[in-house]
């Protein structure tokens, strides 16, 4: 999605907001695919108790990425009407939403980043 001088605030915003979105949609199916694989690396074999914990834990990790994926691939399905906003009222609620979204991929990604060095740590010991 190009900006271009001529854009009005309200399309540079539209536009920022979308191509953040695909960056968030690409690196939480990336997310998903690189727990799956931290799970079939280890999960043939360990018996270790501290190990089966964080297992499950990157599970649940995989589940809380799944669902937050699925809501921002919804919300993706609804941007294009903040296009087409015509009042400040429209625009701040888009752009509320928006902020909310992000604070939940940032929220998720500090978290799941934590999992994954305590993981690392466990697994290096």
């Amino acid at each position: 999605m190009q900006i271009y001088d001529h854009d009005s605030p309200e399309a540079i915003n539209y536009k920022n907001s979308a191509i953040e979105l695909e960056d968030w949609l690409e690196q939480l199916n990336y997310i998903e695919r690189e727990i799956s694989n931290l799970l079939n690396l280890v999960k043939s074999g360990s018996e270790d108790l501290e190990v089966k914990k964080y297992l499950e834990i990157l599970e649940k990790k995989r589940e809380t990425n799944s669902n937050i994926l699925r809501n921002l691939m919804e919300y993706r399905n609804t941007l294009p009407k903040a296009a087409e906003c015509e009042d400040v009222e429209c625009d701040m609620f888009y752009i509320n939403e928006h902020m909310r979204y992000r604070k939940m991929y940032r929220d998720h990604m500090e978290n799941y980043r934590n999992v994954k060095e305590d993981f690392f740590k466990i697994l290096t010991k």
